[in-house]
């Protein structure tokens, strides 16, 4: 089936770039320096650009890197005469610089180890920008998302007798509709407790196979273990097939407690 097409659609995946270099400046001056602010549940790094329009979907954007639990990640994009700011801003304890690489221009960003667990990214016109999203790992209430426009979580439960469940839509159609239930805990990148994949059952496509006329459905079960009761992130969640990027991320906090 078709992928969906969420907001976070992703490109091919390749190795991280080293060195960075000065970028050339564009014809109408230089592009503005990144801008980063956080939310409760990522920090939102907005990169400028200038030059012509970058549609991440026809894989002119892609995560070299997408990985941040290691304190590293990198995004290139590579539609020729798109320049960005080679100016490092730091904020809200990341680092973010565009450098030069072979046939575009990255940007590397760093954080300290086990603070992110995801990275997704965007583009925007008008204004042309490069969105970054690094995905805290946390279980903080504030960082609840039950609709990201990609998948909505109706129904959830921690568990009392060492079994986690959740249901919920798939609103989009993802690529196979495959999506992944897991149960993370606070820092360390979100270490795992349990993680199982699941598939949602697809929905009814319009007539035009551009999207779903009515929602697919998704449920799962995941069996954890807890020598005391614990406070964990459940999560439902999709990567890109092309580059491992976020997709879709829908995520509550429960208490799981023992059996």
């Amino acid at each position: 089936m078709t992928c969906g097409k969420s907001l976070w659609r992703r490109t091919a995946a390749l190795t991280a770039a080293a060195g960075l270099a000065a970028l050339p400046a564009a014809a109408q001056g230089a592009p503005a320096p990144p801008r980063i602010a956080e939310r409760p549940a990522f920090v939102q790094v907005v990169v400028p650009l200038q030059g012509p329009a970058v549609a991440a979907i026809e894989g002119q954007v892609e995560a070299l890197d997408p990985s941040p639990a290691n304190g590293r990640a990198v995004v290139r994009v590579t539609r020729p005469g798109v320049v960005a700011s080679t100016t490092a801003v730091t904020r809200r304890g990341v680092r973010v610089r565009a450098g030069l690489n072979p046939g575009g221009f990255v940007v590397v960003l760093t954080a300290p180890r086990g603070r992110f667990s995801f990275l997704s990214y965007a583009t925007t016109v008008g204004p042309l920008r490069l969105v970054i999203r690094l995905w805290t790992a946390t279980t903080d209430a504030a960082a609840r998302i039950l609709d990201d426009g990609c998948l909505r979580l109706t129904r959830w439960s921690g568990g009392r007798a060492g079994v986690a469940s959740a249901r919920g839509l798939e609103l989009v159609p993802l690529f196979e509709h495959a999506l992944v239930l897991s149960l993370r805990a606070e820092g360390r990148g979100g270490s795992t407790i349990a993680q199982r994949p699941i598939t949602a059952i697809e929905g009814v496509f319009r007539p035009d196979f551009s999207g779903y006329l009515t929602p697919g459905t998704w449920r799962g079960r995941l069996p954890y273990a807890v020598p005391a009761p614990r406070r964990a992130m459940l999560q439902a969640w999709s990567t890109s097939a092309r580059d491992g990027a976020l997709d879709c991320l829908v995520q509550t906090p429960v208490i799981l407690r023992p059996r």
